[in-house]
């Protein structure tokens, strides 16, 4: 627990310390914006020691990384010729077997995949430094935060997906879909990036919840048969492994909090004042509310839902400047 609180605890007392030095004294204003939370190097700071705390975990930290590691010593034994012969995905698998050939620790291997995870993440998250104490608590208890400790493929799809949000924004198609290609490579659930591009300038505006809030509640009722008539189709485009049978997984927390973000979100900023990504990011929360409303059933939706999940840490400060 102590890497964790520590994860939390250096982002905050170095933005103190700089707070400290600039001002004479360090001051939080009570009630108001706080000068130390907003402080420019707080969310910098979380990432450095976010990647360290990555690269020097034991290979027991995440349930998967073991797997991993087997993973890791059977593809560096293989020739290039067999390695797209794996059932793993095939970026990930040339990823795997490029680094065995300069290294056979797996240490120096996590390190590697957290960078590769982590440096994107960084630079979304650092774009808007805002309310950044805020928008790392909410990232900090997001099921992405626990992902990237064990799923290593899925970690580096969500990293690239986050690549190819940055040119969702600048309409950008022909490098939005280079780069989901690239998330696909290393976890087929990536597919789900897809939708960034019409979700994100479609209009889903206050006056349109007549239609949303019954569209939701009607997927919450019908989930299983909706799931089970999804599922049969995307196990028809990417494999066997995709079949899902119906399950209770008790996720019904997530769906509560996400609930209760999407209702914020409508009601209360001034939709009229939001600029296009608040908007955009808003779509992207509905779409995680839908897709949580299927995570009870089959842990499967929650892989799928972890590529809108990753963005409600970001949303949620920028809902307060309205």
């Amino acid at each position: 627990m102590i890497p964790y609180v520590l994860l939390m605890f250096f982002p905050l007392l170095f933005s103190l310390v700089m707070f400290s030095k600039r001002n004479g004294k360090a001051t939080v204003v009570l009630g108001g914006k706080s000068e130390i939370s907003n402080h420019s190097c707080m969310l910098p700071v979380f990432f450095i020691v976010l990647i360290s705390l990555l690269s020097l975990r034991d290979e027991t930290i995440g349930k998967d990384l073991i797997r991993y590691k087997y993973y890791f010593e059977h593809i560096s034994t293989l020739d290039f010729s067999e390695i797209f012969s794996s059932d793993l995905e095939y970026l990930y698998v040339l990823l795997t077997w490029t680094v065995s050939r300069f290294t056979n620790s797996y240490q120096i291997f996590l390190t590697i995949i957290a960078i590769i995870t982590i440096v994107p993440m960084a630079i979304v998250y650092c774009e808007d430094r805002q309310d950044g104490f805020l928008k790392l608590v909410l990232f900090m208890n997001m099921s992405t935060f626990v992902i990237i400790f064990s799923g290593l493929r899925q970690s580096i799809a969500i990293a690239f997906g986050l690549i190819a949000y940055e040119f969702v924004k600048r309409k950008k198609l022909s490098f939005f879909l280079l780069f989901t290609f690239i998330a696909f490579g290393f976890h087929h659930s990536a597919f789900m990036i897809l939708f960034y591009y019409p979700l994100y300038y479609v209009s889903l505006r206050k006056k349109h919840l007549w239609f949303i809030v019954p569209s939701v509640l009607l997927v919450a009722i019908f989930n299983k048969y909706i799931f089970s008539a999804l599922s049969l189709v995307i196990s028809f485009l990417f494999g066997e492994k995709y079949i899902a049978t119906i399950d209770s997984t008790g996720a019904y927390t997530a769906l509560i909090l996400f609930g209760l973000f999407a209702i914020f979100s409508y009601v209360f900023p001034e939709e009229e004042k939001m600029d296009r990504e608040t908007l955009g990011l808003r779509n992207f929360l509905m779409m995680a509310v839908i897709l949580q409303c299927f995570a009870s059933i089959h842990n499967l939706a929650m892989r799928m839902n972890y590529y809108y999940i990753i963005f409600i840490p970001m949303l949620i400060p920028k809902l307060f400047k309205y």
